[in-house]
């Protein structure tokens, strides 16, 4: 997350009573299932930014199925733990 970033989050922070706000992106991606067969699903990686109150918390991922299953995991100090923190198997 780049400073404008920083600063727009900690800007939507004062507005409104949010405590709570996270940057979102989101990526579309074809999956394997374990049984061989390909589906396409959504990632989406929520960023609380570098002044997040719990830093080993900054980062959370979901991912849903077209199916309309979903998966998620708990959050970790980076995308890339988020990311190895997701139960992937929810999606099969």
């Amino acid at each position: 997350m780049d400073a404008e970033d920083s600063r727009e989050l900690a800007t939507v922070r004062k507005f409104g009573g949010i405590f709570d706000v996270d940057r979102k992106r989101e990526y579309r991606a074809a999956r394997r299932r374990k049984n061989g067969t390909a589906h396409m699903i959504t990632v989406e990686i929520l960023d609380a930014g570098p002044e997040a109150d719990r830093p080993h918390e900054r980062f959370s991922c979901v991912a849903r199925a077209d199916d309309g299953k979903a998966a998620s995991g708990n959050p970790g100090p980076t995308a890339e733990k988020a990311l190895a923190l997701v139960h992937w198997w929810n999606l099969d």
